[in-house]
């Protein structure tokens, strides 16, 4: 019998060196490969678990029907077909494939008490999320850009907001997002795992994961705060400094109808980015799992519920546009 010893083996006296990457040599020291992680879930307690199923499904079936709803009826009505309304059928294409990413797997968690996910499904789930939240990020900060000259330049909105210049701002937020999660995942399932390979989580988010590894994750914790905080510093600074602009403005022309739109989107988006900055630019070790699952609910589950309604249904002209289409469903038009 050969003793081996980390990535040697002895052979007649002489060290062989075996060339195993990290993953692998972690499966021959455990004796197991890692395949999957189990998901913990929101909570361990049974009863909890069915009421938090009880409330989160309808919640996720109304953030899908209405972001769905919100970006048919945008490509269907010609009337929204503007910059504005464009910029939000992406929007709600990123809250379909946010709430899309999380919400199903996180769902069957709460019926079963606990569930599995294999390490490629899991790393699509960060991808896809990580590349729709920054993809956000960068979307709200053309929106915000958009309504400064709506409001601050509306006789040079049209030279302005070309339809070119739109599909560069979307192609670029896609673009940002992709990039993004694609460093963030590779980097993160480059490291060995090891323990007991439970995820104390709903979903693979990129903290709990990292959580899991043997070795340093240093340089993952500085790749997050680098291109996580220049991407939310970045399109922060971008939304503040545009409505700071339009709130001036606002205030020599008192519009109150302004005033409130301005409000609403500001909500939203205080309400991404607080979120955001707590679960990803922190100091490295402060991963709190009940904390941080309670501030993901507001980022995977409540944020794509309340986008399509602040940034519609308090929208004067789409509501009108729904009533229409629905009194003509109701009422057709006859022809003799």
């Amino acid at each position: 019998m050969k003793p081996f010893i980390g990535n040697h083996v002895m052979v007649s006296g002489k060290n062989l060196i075996l060339s195993l990457p990290p993953a692998d040599l972690m499966a021959h020291r455990n004796g197991t490969v890692v395949s999957e992680f189990t998901l913990l879930g929101s909570t361990s307690q049974h009863d909890l678990q069915l009421l938090l199923f009880i409330f989160f499904l309808p919640i996720y079936l109304l953030g899908l029907l209405g972001n769905l709803c919100l970006a048919l009826l945008i490509w269907v009505e010609q009337p929204l077909h503007t910059p504005m309304y464009y910029f939000l059928s992406h929007l709600a294409l990123m809250d379909l494939c946010s709430c899309s990413t999380v919400a199903p797997k996180m769902l069957v968690g709460l019926l079963r008490g606990h569930d599995t996910i294999p390490l490629p499904a899991c790393a699509l789930q960060m991808f896809f999320f990580a590349a729709a939240s920054d993809a956000e990020c960068c979307l709200l900060a053309a929106m915000a850009y958009d309504c400064y000259v709506a409001i601050c330049h509306p006789l040079h909105y049209g030279a302005a907001m070309p339809r070119r210049l739109c599909q560069v701002l979307v192609a670029m937020s896609y673009t940002t997002g992709t990039a993004s999660g694609a460093i963030h995942t590779s980097m993160a399932f480059r490291l060995p795992f090891c323990g007991t390979y439970m995820l104390d989580h709903f979903f693979c988010d990129i903290p709990p994961v990292l959580a899991l590894s043997c070795t340093s994750t240093e340089l993952n914790q500085l790749l997050l705060l680098a291109v996580c905080g220049a991407i939310q510093s970045i399109t922060l600074a971008a939304i503040v400094a545009s409505y700071g602009m339009i709130l001036c403005t606002v205030g020599h022309i008192r519009s109150q109808r302004a005033l409130s739109t301005c409000g609403f989107h500001l909500t939203a988006v205080g309400v991404l980015y607080d979120t955001l900055i707590f679960m990803y630019l922190r100091p490295n070790g402060t991963f709190a799992p009940q904390t941080d699952k309670m501030a993901s609910v507001f980022y995977t589950v409540i944020i794509p519920v309340l986008n399509p309604t602040i940034y519609s249904l308090c929208n004067v002209e789409v509501k009108q546009l729904v009533r229409r289409r629905f009194s003509k469903q109701r009422h057709p038009t006859c022809c003799f």
